[in-house]
């Protein structure tokens, strides 16, 4: 009797693959948890009630499963996932992308734009931007054009994405020296925006570069204290010696006596 060889599951079509990662995202739900999750995000997508690390551990067991993924089913798969409402299907798409940056070409930032345009939710752009726009940038350093502008689209969520996808590059110490500028520019002029989730973000970022730069980073922030925001402020500085923190705190008061954060 000969046996078949069973047919590689990457060479499936996409809707296949991502009906069996839906199958799996409806195996890993907690009873109970959808309810809460949509209220905590104040989302207007369905939520099936699945923890983001068993979203992560579906998705890391799928791309074990298929190592020989190409992009076009990358990207194919994605819309797939992407096109119902339904939070965890999305969060699957955004967390593809996350773990095969290494497929997408400059062409594919048009690709990202569009999702974070979709995105109903911070929780969508901050799996999108950071490890997938971001390890863009670090591999393909010319898409840091695309990133530009999408910080300067008035949409927040492209916005946080452009500021976002500088995430990883601030984060490590070797690369800081050299996007820290370019990062500098695009993130200047967004001071003023009033924007929680825009502010939230340059803070964000400025603190992964704090880490390892908290003079830099102090500094940076000590040229701008009568533009920057309290809540920008206090997330940037969360690294930096307390002396210094106190210090920008205070002078930040001094100079914004009727700001709210």
């Amino acid at each position: 009797m000969t046996r078949k060889t069973p047919r590689p599951l990457a060479t499936l079509p996409a809707p296949v693959l991502a009906d069996q990662l839906r199958a799996a995202l409806e195996d890993s739900a907690v009873p109970g948890r959808a309810e809460g999750e949509k209220a905590y995000l104040k989302s207007p997508l369905e939520h099936i009630g699945v923890p983001l690390p068993a979203m992560r551990t579906v998705v890391r067991n799928f791309l074990r499963r298929h190592p020989g993924l190409d992009r076009d089913t990358l990207l194919e798969l994605t819309e797939e996932l992407w096109a119902p409402p339904v939070h965890e299907s999305r969060s699957c798409a955004a967390l593809l992308l996350e773990g095969r940056a290494d497929l997408l070409e400059r062409q594919d930032t048009g690709f990202l734009e569009q999702l974070l345009r979709e995105c109903e939710t911070w929780a969508h752009v901050d799996l999108i931007a950071p490890k997938g726009a971001g390890a863009m940038l670090l591999r393909l350093p010319e898409t840091a054009e695309d990133f530009l502008r999408w910080s300067r689209d008035e949409d927040q969520w492209v916005r946080r994405g452009g500021i976002l996808s500088y995430l990883l590059a601030l984060r490590d110490r070797g690369e800081f020296p050299h996007y820290f500028p370019e990062f500098s520019h695009l993130a200047d002029p967004l001071l003023t925006d009033s924007r929680f989730f825009v502010r939230k973000a340059i803070g964000w970022a400025l603190r992964e570069g704090a880490k390892h730069h908290p003079e830099e980073i102090a500094d940076w922030l000590r040229k701008r204290l009568a533009r920057v925001s309290g809540l920008t402020l206090r997330e940037a500085i969360r690294p930096v010696d307390d002396d210094i923190c106190r210090e920008l705190l205070l002078a930040h008061a001094e100079l914004n006596p009727r700001r709210r954060s």
